[in-house]
């Protein structure tokens, strides 16, 4: 699929995550987002868990899935953190919560 040329040049050397990420920030640039947000405003969703037939979440299959869903969100905060310390998105803590968020005078940069 084609990509505009100044998304090319302004995320050079971005990971695909990092790309989406960053996207969907400086999309919303007048808000801040939680990681939860972030990772629903991308499209990231968390598993489903299914009962088994006594009605009971207690399955092998659910604690598989929880540790899937675990290892993906520390995956993404990861992802997250690396991003702030390369500055390529902000991040505030606000209530004991951190906000990440993409400035606007940071959007053209390298242009």
């Amino acid at each position: 699929m084609p990509m505009k040329v100044e998304d090319v040049k302004k995320y050079e050397g971005y990971e695909e995550d990092e790309v989406k990420i960053a996207s969907f920030l400086s999309r919303n640039t007048a808000n801040a987002f939680s990681q939860d947000e972030i990772m629903k405003g991308i499209g990231e969703t968390s598993m489903v868990y299914n009962k088994d037939e006594k009605g009971s979440y207690w399955t092998w299959e659910n604690a598989g899935k929880f540790a899937l869903d675990v290892a993906n969100r520390v995956l993404f905060k990861n992802t997250l953190d690396e991003m702030v310390k390369t500055r390529k998105i902000n991040v505030r803590e606000v209530a004991g919560k951190k906000y990440y968020f993409i400035e606007e005078s940071k959007l053209h940069v390298g242009f």
